[in-house]
């Protein structure tokens, strides 16, 4: 019986364990929006002006555009880790 006893109470560690793990490497949407608007100097939360969660093969990340200064910028963040997945630049054409 307390072999029994102490495995639940392992068990029960390690699943607390792995879940505060997981939540505390995710990156919410603000932060994610933050870091990608630290990648463009001079543009705020106004020139963002596209911004999703969205599932990529089973992992969410955030997506979004951001339009400053005659640039869009594409990116997509990992929401796990906060890695930038893509990052693209391209001048608008007026």
């Amino acid at each position: 019986m307390k072999k029994m006893a102490k495995f639940l109470i392992l068990a029960v560690v390690a699943v607390l364990e792995t879940t505060v793990v997981s939540s505390v490497e995710a990156i919410s949407s603000d932060e994610a929006v933050q870091s990608a608007l630290a990648r463009v100097p001079g543009a705020t939360v106004v020139n963002v002006t596209e911004f999703n969660r969205d599932y990529d093969h089973g992992r969410l990340q955030y997506e979004g555009e951001i339009h400053y200064n005659g640039y869009e910028y594409d990116f997509k963040i990992d929401a796990d880790t906060g890695t930038f997945i893509k990052w693209e630049v391209e001048q608008e054409i007026y």
